[in-house]
């Protein structure tokens, strides 16, 4: 028996890579077919939320962007473009977590102040502490206020342990307990340390365990995109 030519071989390839690549295009394309690409589970509080809703068909069609990606690798341009469906940044987190109470809006961070901090924690982009396919409601440290309050000066101390002190110890882990970051919850910070939520707790709400916050919000996410 003889053994196939390198032609033979080189037509057996081809056409059995072709199904790989029409599989590969219906998911990539196929809004009906983009759970099987998930990375994992949507986050607390996100069931409802629909794979469209934050991944944007990528401009162009399959073979514009492929074309693109080509193009990109021989130096032809300088981005590859998104295949199939573009990448999830802030603008569509906004569309349903935007609020005039925002304690740490993301566009504050692009000043030239801050610099020195976002070198620390990517706070210019809400994807910096918060992503999905996961089940935590935040990646972030507890120590990351670190970032822009080191040289905190209070001149009316509301708290019975001077912040002074807390930050000359650095227990930045305790900040959360008495402060929610983005500002939306009802609750007012204590006045005594003890009367803080416990590290643990903070970490176990952004772990999406149960939140200590008061609640209900004062304002809550949108439920359906304008």
């Amino acid at each position: 028996m003889r053994a196939p030519t390198a032609r033979q071989i080189r037509f057996v390839a081809v056409f059995s890579i072709i199904p790989v690549f029409i599989a590969a295009g219906v998911v990539l394309t196929d809004q009906g077919a983009m759970p099987i690409m998930a990375h994992g589970p949507l986050q607390s509080g996100h069931e409802g939320v629909h794979c469209e809703s934050c991944h944007v068909p990528s401009p162009g069609t399959v073979r514009q962007q492929v074309q693109a990606k080509v193009h990109h690798v021989l130096g032809m341009r300088d981005t590859g473009g998104d295949f199939g469906y573009g990448a999830v940044t802030s603008k569509a987190c906004l569309q349903c977590h935007e609020r005039p109470n925002e304690r740490h809006p993301i566009f504050r961070f692009h000043e030239p102040r801050f610099e020195k901090a976002v070198a620390q924690v990517e706070a210019t982009s809400c994807l910096g502490c918060h992503g999905e396919h996961t089940t935590h409601r935040a990646t972030a440290d507890l120590t990351f206020c670190q970032a822009c309050h080191e040289d905190l000066v209070l001149k009316t101390d509301p708290l019975d342990v001077d912040h002074a002190a807390l930050i000359a110890d650095r227990r930045w882990q305790t900040c959360l307990g008495c402060h929610d970051f983005h500002g939306n919850h009802a609750g007012k910070a204590p006045k005594a340390l003890k009367e803080a939520f416990a590290p643990a707790e903070i970490e176990a709400y952004l772990r999406a365990g149960p939140s200590p916050y008061a609640l209900p919000k004062i304002f809550e996410a949108k439920e359906e995109l304008p």
